[in-house]
């Protein structure tokens, strides 16, 4: 019963983290990878450096997000920053919708 809720809790934080990191990216409209630890940490979303750049990696391979390389005004080294693409608008605008549907659903059950 405990892998069970174990790989259950993995599956859905999955997604959530997904949406989440879309939103404080829109919310900013663009962040680098250290800052954006540390505004998942202050939601008390927490997430370890191994997870989240192969996840960036990926959206930005997926063309979800755009990845700049930024060398000038900033302070020590080098930093890419993340920002939204159209399509990465369009797909965090369809997340929403889907997250608030199943939310309803959650809470008419509930009910």
């Amino acid at each position: 019963m405990v892998d069970y809720l174990t790989n259950w809790k993995a599956q859905i934080r999955r997604g959530y983290l997904e949406l989440c990191i879309l939103m404080l990216i829109q919310k900013y409209e663009r962040i680098y990878g250290f800052d954006l630890l540390e505004k998942l940490k202050e939601i008390d979303l927490e997430m370890k450096e191994g997870t989240l750049y192969p996840l960036l990696n990926r959206m930005t391979t997926d063309k979800v997000l755009k990845a700049v390389w930024e060398t000038e005004n900033v302070k020590g080294h080098p930093r890419k920053f993340y920002s939204l693409t159209k399509e990465g608008i369009k797909l965090l605008h369809e997340m929403k919708n889907e997250y608030i549907r199943m939310n309803d659903i959650f809470e008419k059950i509930a009910k």
